[in-house]
């Protein structure tokens, strides 16, 4: 999720000019320097404005509007103990608030980043920070998607930094609003679970939810954002940015595709009937803005049909120059409207007769079942979360009594109470097939297990459950390539789950992939422990 560089810098350009220091008064220069490094800073030009910071600092180091940009630019090199330590003395309400807004931020990431690790990409393009402990069994696999996501998404959109960028994996939501300007409720109430901000990534661990979510994606995704921040100098509105970002997130594993996910379909179909789009500058200043992650879910899937239309039509070349177009001070949608050689209303109107024409067929499957993020709150697990989704009372009354007799070991009767529960819901219900799948994986009925998890695995890529079902099915009855791909599949969702990586370990054992085989063990094990 990209959320816009905070008003801060544009107003110390305001106040730059309104109310200069003495020593700026004395030298119109530094005005003038301190104010084209402000909007150098405050549209992703951090490179550029550097040099002038430093001879800021060179010529009046005691003037307030120094002292902040000198801090701004500690912190976005992830500094953040010197940014407070060059604010020392100037007080909070210095250039209107300015500088205690980032004394503050800065004391908080500093806080929460205390004590991190960090770690080189394997390609060196990324460093990644975290906190010592389980988090480790992912660092090595975020720098591999960083690192292919660095050579896929730069091709496509034209830009590519020139070191390496700042990746922080934080512990829990909490952690996200410490170093950021979102409050943990909105976190929560949209699913927000990373943000590119700062010249850098941050990422909630998967640790932090109950189920997963798709991590690897999601790293991608605000990579993608970092790219369009700066090949754009952060002109693109935020509805062009995450539609963008959506569209580009699984470049580094798959070819471009305007295929929507089931449960996507479901939620555009639904507001195309009921006439109930988000509009577009409803998304302005972030999707963590929206009511729930429902509303959040539907606009990310507007703009992505918006972005994929797009590229159907004008390819990776019209896209970067859209990107251009705005660097160079146009509008978004009247750069879109050239692009497409004609006006924006009419590229609006077209993208929405296209809806119009998506086969969404396949999101009656998913029906009431949406892709939320469930945040960990520290109460254990249970055997019943995401229960709420089926939508049929007799199917959601004997599906609970499942999870019941299965969590008390009673995986036999469990297995019969989900086998009345998926056929009171007529067979379809996603979260009932899911568990019954699995619980027949643990009655060693692998055949009925595969039968109901392979359908569940191509409806849905994000969903765990039937994925590692499938993965230890497929095993059992050794099809280990299969296995390996289920598995692959549930570790871009559910990295600490240890059926997941000692499943892996086994399938690249089989398949003749020691080193990829070990890390996978070695995941294993500290995962068990």
């Amino acid at each position: 999720m990209r959320r816009r560089l905070p008003c801060s810098v544009i107003a110390l350009a305001t106040l730059v000019m309104v109310t200069p220091s003495a020593d700026a008064r004395r030298d119109r220069s530094l005005s003038g320097d301190a104010l084209k490094a402000a909007r150098m800073m405050s549209s992703a030009r951090v490179g550029d404005a550097r040099p002038l910071i430093a001879d800021l600092v060179r010529k009046a180091p005691d003037a307030p509007e120094v002292k902040w940009l000198e801090a701004e630019l500690a912190f976005l090199d992830g500094d953040y103990a010197g940014a407070v330590a060059k604010l020392s003395g100037v007080p909070d309400d210095t250039l209107a608030g300015l500088a205690g807004q980032t004394r503050q931020l800065a004391t908080r990431t500093r806080d929460v980043t205390s004590g991190f690790a960090h770690q080189d990409s394997p390609k060196g393009r990324f460093t990644i920070y975290y906190a010592p402990g389980p988090d480790e069994v992912i660092v090595e696999l975020a720098g591999e998607v960083l690192d292919a996501a660095w050579e896929t998404i730069g091709d496509d959109l034209g830009w590519r930094p020139a070191g390496k960028v700042r990746v922080e994996i934080v512990s829990a939501p909490a952690d996200l609003a410490q170093v950021s300007t979102l409050t943990e409720e909105e976190i929560e109430t949209t699913g927000t679970i990373a943000l590119s901000k700062y010249e850098k990534l941050m990422v909630v661990t998967p640790r932090a939810t109950l189920t997963g979510y798709p991590w690897m994606d999601t790293l991608a995704h605000e990579y993608t954002h970092h790219v369009i921040a700066h090949a754009s100098h952060d002109t693109v509105p935020v509805w062009l940015h995450e539609g963008l970002a959506r569209f580009e997130q699984t470049r580094w594993r798959a070819a471009p595709s305007s295929a929507l996910p089931a449960t996507d379909q479901q939620l555009l179909a639904s507001a195309l009937t009921r006439r109930r789009l988000i509009d577009l500058d409803a998304m302005h200043p972030s999707m963590a803005k929206l009511p729930s992650q429902e509303a959040a879910a539907l606009a990310y899937t507007e703009v992505f049909t918006l972005v994929a239309w797009l590229h159907g039509k004008v390819g990776y070349g019209g896209l970067r120059q859209a990107l251009a177009l705005q660097q160079d001070g146009k509008s978004a949608r009247r750069a879109l409207g050239e692009v497409m050689g004609t006006s924006w209303s009419k590229v609006e109107k077209d993208w929405k007769a296209h809806l119009r024409t998506l086969d969404l067929s396949a999101g009656k499957a998913s029906a009431g079942h949406g892709r939320r993020v469930r945040f960990d709150k520290g109460g254990g697990s249970d055997e019943n979360v995401g229960i709420d989704e089926v939508g049929n009372t007799r199917a959601r009354r004997f599906a609970r009594l499942g999870g019941m007799l299965r969590a008390r070991g009673m995986t036999a009767a469990a297995a019969l109470e989900y086998e009345k529960a998926l056929a009171a819901s007529g067979n379809v219900d996603p979260y009932v097939a899911g568990k019954l799948a699995r619980t027949y994986v643990e009655l060693g009925q692998h055949d009925k297990a595969i039968a109901l998890a392979r359908p569940l695995v191509a409806l849905d890529e994000h969903d765990a459950v039937p994925a590692v079902t499938l993965g230890v099915a497929l095993a059992a009855g050794g099809d280990h390539a299969g296995a390996r791909a289920a598995f692959e599949q549930a570790l871009r969702v559910s990295p600490f789950d240890p059926a997941v990586r000692c499943g892996l370990a086994d399938a690249y054992d089989h398949l003749g992939a020691a080193a990829t085989a070990r890390r996978e063990r070695a995941a294993c094990e500290r995962l068990r422990n």
